[in-house]
């Protein structure tokens, strides 16, 4: 009897019957993988993956390994140490068991992870299948070309042989991302999410806060993402790995101190946090200022000279230090995240709704003014996050905030806000949450897909490190406000885990950054012609992506009502969809690149 099937990366398997979770996948179960064989195709510099389904019926629980060989090519080879395995880890969300987290195999101490002890502590209820996720990095440097070889599955006495058939295309995946990827998160999530940190009392002083936090953002980069960490609370409290020690008032105030702001961020400023990745010593493209309504000025002096003198001046310095130490690869950007609900301040500085908030961003250019406007040197920029009040901001603003970061629905009601802002030189991200587990792994495929269609710079998750203390059976939201994991209580690893969703967007973010590079070297129509590729792949009607405003879109904002949006446009661009046809996009983008 066949133990073990090879499965495409877009479906997701029941562990009890082997039936396929994606509601719409054209393949039903694993009675319809019968191949015993699988043919990918890959640019260079990316990572292709599958997943291996193995029938536990019968099998001992310590007898489970898999091997691969290298690849060989007419003229080169792919080592088999380019192979990654990961144990797929269930969850219970609607009812049924989905995988998510992924934990990375070890043979070696001090903590040993296989199949079978990973399935034994998952404990799923009357498990028949186990399944293998499996990443293969196609290295840069390979020669383009057919390589073959095998993936050898040994389940009790009987080992299954399968042959793994790659085509490396002679495009390369750039290595920096065209197109930004925005994991959001909040200061200090990680610290009161991971027990190893949270008991930790010193961990700020003795290295460890910082050991464990680079693990995430080294997670992120090789996905093709950015973590992207705001500094402070609501209140404006920020934790002290997160600014620079300041000393003085009024005209004194000062840096007294970076040594602690430079030991925590410069390895993410010079890209040296990033070494050894595939990606490489990248350094973040964007990173949030400590700078808020609280912060370096007290807000009990706002409004007077004071604050206008403490605020500049740290300003000011900020960006000569940054400059000095030639961080000059990030854009460093102000952002007011205070809302006003939660009684501590009188100003929505984020999604501002109310007339009377506006001059929020008047009066906080005004502070950062000299900075924003320099030239040369490290770059500042004014950013807003943007939702009831986009469609009466975009002109009005455009010319002073440079990063928009727009609510996706409601920026999908407004195709005519990009003019005005790409005439100002500024930038357009969208916003929403990652996917939750229960829905099809295409739509974790849309974001990257809609960046290049609507011809925005990037997309947000706002929150992805709150994946609550009962994960392990059902995570938080669903999963939709988490793409990590924490690695220590259950596995032994100071640091994060992935997912599978995070996974797939990697793989989106491949193809997005491809899009993108290409549409650049065209010389007109490149992103039209994308976009119809794109649209006809997923089966709808290329203007799908601005469905068209709603009635309620003249009224002031201040008038809007939370239940007005479940009934207005939105640009729904993936339900009823067989999941594969993202591998049929993939192979159309890599017919057109070569």
């Amino acid at each position: 009897m066949k133990n073990s099937y090879l499965v495409p990366d877009m479906i997701r398997i029941c562990p009890q019957t082997g039936d396929v979770l994606e509601q719409h996948a054209r393949i039903r179960s694993l009675a319809d993988l019968s191949e015993a064989s699988a043919s990918l195709v890959s640019p260079r510099n990316a990572y292709v993956s599958f997943q291996i389904a193995v029938r536990l019926d019968g099998v001992p629980d310590s007898s489970f390994s898999v091997r691969a060989d290298v690849l060989s090519g007419e003229r080169d080879e792919i080592p088999g140490e380019e192979f990654t395995f990961y144990a797929e880890w269930y969850h219970r969300v609607q009812g049924k068991y989905y995988p998510d987290a992924l934990v990375p195999l070890a043979i070696k101490e001090p903590v040993e992870r296989t199949l079978a002890s990973i399935t034994h502590r998952n404990a799923v209820p009357d498990q028949a299948f186990a399944v293998l996720w499996v990443d293969l990095f196609i290295p840069s440097g390979v020669r383009a070309g057919e390589y073959t070889g095998a993936i050898h599955v040994t389940a009790g006495d009987a080992t299954d042989t399968h042959v793994l058939r790659v085509k490396a295309l002679e495009t390369s995946v750039p290595d920096e991302s065209l197109i930004i990827a925005d994991l959001n998160s909040y200061a200090d999530n990680i610290s009161r999410r991971m027990a190893s940190l949270c008991a930790n009392e010193n961990r700020y002083e003795d290295g460890t806060y910082n050991r464990v936090e680079s693990q995430f953002y080294r997670m992120a980069h090789e996905h093709r993402a950015l973590l992207h960490y705001l500094p402070y609370e609501h209140s404006g409290k920020i934790p002290p790995a997160f600014i620079p020690e300041l000393e003085g008032k009024g005209k004194e105030m000062r840096v007294k101190d970076w040594s602690r702001f430079d030991e925590h961020f410069g390895p993410y400023l010079d890209g040296s946090a990033f070494k050894e990745t595939k990606r490489g010593a990248i350094p973040l493209p964007y990173m949030y200022l400590p700078f808020n309504f609280h912060w370096p000025a007290d807000y009990a002096k706002f409004g007077m000279k004071g604050y206008r003198t403490e605020f500049s001046s740290i300003m000011e310095e900020f960006y000569r230090h940054f400059t000095e130490n030639g961080w000059l690869g990030t854009k460093f950007e102000l952002f007011l995240n205070h809302k006003k609900r939660y009684k501590l301040f009188p100003y929505d500085g984020d999604e501002t709704r109310f007339i009377w908030d506006e001059k929020v961003n008047d009066i906080f250019y005004e502070l950062s003014k000299e900075v924003f406007e320099k030239e040369e040197g490290a770059r500042f920029v004014f950013r807003t996050d943007s939702s009831w009040s986009y469609g009466l901001h975009f002109e009005k603003y455009a010319d002073i905030i440079k990063l928009w970061v727009v609510n996706e629905q409601i920026f999908s009601w407004f195709p005519e806000s990009l003019g005005p802002i790409r005439a100002a030189g500024s930038e357009v991200w969208t916003y929403g949450t990652a996917q939750p587990i229960g829905q099809t792994l295409l739509g974790t495929a849309i974001a990257p897909l809609s960046a290049v269609a609507r011809g925005v710079d990037g997309f947000v998750y706002w929150e992805n490190t709150k994946w609550g203390d009962n994960w392990h059976e059902t995570p938080d939201s669903e999963g939709s406000t988490t793409v990590f994991y924490p690695g220590d209580q259950l596995f032994g690893m100071d640091g994060p885990i992935p997912s599978i969703r995070l996974k797939t967007l990697r793989g989106a973010m491949q193809v997005a950054d491809c899009m993108e590079q290409w549409i650049r070297e065209q010389p007109e129509n490149g992103r039209e012609t994308m976009r119809e590729h794109i649209s006809e792949s997923l089966g709808i009607d290329n203007d799908a992506w601005w469905p068209g405003k709603p009635s309620f879109s003249d009224l002031p904002p201040y008038k809007w009502e939370n239940a007005m949006f479940s009934e207005a446009p939105k640009a729904t661009l993936h339900k009823g969809q067989d999941p594969e046809v993202f591998g049929a996009l993939k192979l159309k983008l890599w017919n057109l690149l070569g």
